[in-house]
């Protein structure tokens, strides 16, 4: 039965049906229920259309059933392309053909006043299908129908001799005011039936906002905390650069608050320290330089060569053994020259 009812709703219910608001739901109810009851309504029509128009003998009534038919048969199609309201007006209205569709091609007899009573069944059904008001026009629609087939409907002679009778309050104003008492007890019931489903969709509605509003206080709580989690590393880390602690580095998770700031403030302090490094090398240069120019002099004086061993890890390596090749170059050509 689920399996039926959810590819009948993906028949006849509208492509894009939004619930967001409690207009939109409500829509969404009216089209939900408007598409169950043409389940219920559409296949008991054709199914009546083809038995009136195989047994009855009176020619209009295949064309009465025909009307009723081709209602239950458009309402979900109207259903499907958004128009909820007709589509809910046509099952009415095929409730209406089908009670009174024996009055209207037989003359009127005692044995088909009960008929009037049927017409109850769209009142209920417009309550329903429609806005609550629908019923008490539905009712008074009606009484407007039982009237007009009591003054213009031929009559049998039984029922004129009932009339004279003075059963007229049996056969008129019993079902006139069965109409109009089920309209207004269907109007009161829908109203109070909407007014509770419209408290209980505010309802929800506040649940869900204040989810909403705790969910978003509980993210600003984090979000707080992160930043001042993060806030704090930064100081940590500028107090550590101020004594010179330029290892000192920001966390950058993704997750953290700050972490834009924190990314370039790494790269910042990775300047910084490469900066360090350059000037600790460029005066370790100066210093090894001013050393190399000392051992040269006493190599001179001494008349030795200049032997570097080890290298410095300055700019100056890649010259030492240049000036190791010339320092020995010179010690041996001062060697072997004659003395004057």
């Amino acid at each position: 039965m689920k399996s039926l009812l959810a590819w009948w709703f993906r028949l006849t219910l509208p492509r894009h049906l939004p619930e967001t608001t409690p207009v939109e739901r409500e829509r969404a109810r009216y089209a939900r229920l408007t598409s169950t009851f043409g389940l219920v309504i559409a296949p008991l029509g054709l199914l009546a259309f083809i038995y009136g128009a195989l047994t009855s003998l009176n020619p209009i009534a295949p064309w009465i059933e025909g009307v009723a038919c081709f209602c239950a048969l458009a309402s979900p199609l109207l259903n499907r392309w958004g128009f909820t309201t007709v589509a809910a007006s046509l099952l009415v209205l095929n409730s209406v053909i089908n009670s009174v569709g024996n009055l209207v091609t037989n003359p009127l007899d005692p044995v088909y006043v009960g008929i009037f009573s049927a017409l109850v069944i769209p009142v209920v059904l417009a309550g329903a299908l429609l806005p609550p008001v629908a019923a008490l026009i539905t009712s008074f629609l009606n009484s407007a129908v039982i009237v007009g087939l009591t003054l213009f409907q031929q009559h049998t002679p039984e029922y004129d001799r009932w009339l004279r009778l003075g059963y007229g309050s049996i056969m008129i104003a019993l079902p006139i005011a069965l109409q109009l008492i089920v309209g207004i007890i269907t109007y009161v019931i829908m109203r109070y039936l909407i007014a509770t489903i419209r408290r209980a969709d505010r309802a929800e509605e506040i649940i869900a906002l204040q989810k909403e509003i705790a969910e978003y206080q509980r993210q600003r709580a984090q979000e707080q905390r992160q930043l001042e989690e993060g806030i704090a590393q930064i100081a940590q880390v500028h107090a550590a650069v101020a004594n010179g602690n330029l290892d000192a580095r920001v966390p950058t998770g993704q997750e953290g608050v700050l972490w834009q700031i924190a990314v370039p403030l790494n790269n910042l302090l990775n300047h910084a320290q490469q900066w360090k490094r350059n000037s600790d090398l460029l005066e370790h240069t100066y210093s090894l330089a001013h050393q190399l120019v000392r051992y040269l002099q006493r190599c001179r004086l001494q008349q030795v060569p200049a032997v570097f061993t080890q290298p410095t890890g300055t700019p100056l390596d890649p010259i030492l053994p240049e000036i190791q090749y010339l320092s020995e170059k010179a010690t041996r050509a001062n060697r072997t020259s004659p003395l004057p």
